[in-house]
């Protein structure tokens, strides 16, 4: 169903028994953060299309844990992709202010048209950083390493499970930065 809005409540709530050693719920203070996210708009690449402007991001700010309000402040957005379109995805990145009077937040991903499909949303303080990890969930090899800036670092094993090719995602497109040749010898 496009156009169509769907939520999803996510609460984190303390651990019991309390964890010693562990961080405790989120809570972001208030301040300026960075959203950074990837979009994709149908399921065919067309090379014509220079930007996305389906996909969108809204953040709201609910006085509640009801998605639906009332809030304690202004929404801010919408928020939409910008730059190149690499492999299909075009990004999102943008600065936003979390009030001080919020006590909850809610993204909305919207797509005002067709079908949009969203990755890798990432939200972090402006005078931060961050890295992200992605797993292979069957051989828990790292597949894919995210930077500060959401561009991800790529790998490829072969059927040995060795290191055969790097290659890093730029505002070019993808590049092979290092690439492995095994071979042995074969007895006979």
């Amino acid at each position: 169903m496009s156009g169509a809005n769907y939520y999803k409540t996510i609460t984190i709530s303390e651990c019991v028994p309390p964890c010693i050693n562990c961080i405790g719920s989120f809570a972001p203070e208030a301040g300026k953060y960075v959203l950074g996210a990837w979009v994709k708009e149908g399921t065919i690449y067309n090379p014509n299309v220079l930007t996305y402007l389906n996909p969108q991001i809204n953040i709201d700010f609910p006085a509640t844990g009801n998605p639906a309000g009332p809030f304690s402040s202004a929404s801010v957005g919408p928020f939409f992709a910008e730059g190149s379109i690499i492999d299909g995805w075009q990004r999102i990145e943008t600065i936003f202010d979390i009030p001080s009077s919020a006590t909850y937040i809610n993204l909305q991903l919207k797509c005002t048209s067709g079908d949009c499909f969203f990755d890798d949303i990432r939200i972090f303080p402006e005078d931060g950083s961050m890295k992200s990890y992605v797993y292979d969930p069957v051989t828990l090899r790292l597949v894919a390493e995210l930077d500060e800036r959401n561009y991800a670092t790529l790998y490829e094993y072969d059927e040995e499970g060795k290191l055969v090719r790097v290659k890093k995602e730029t505002e070019k497109g993808i590049m092979t930065i290092k690439e492995n040749k095994n071979s042995s010898t074969k007895r006979q």
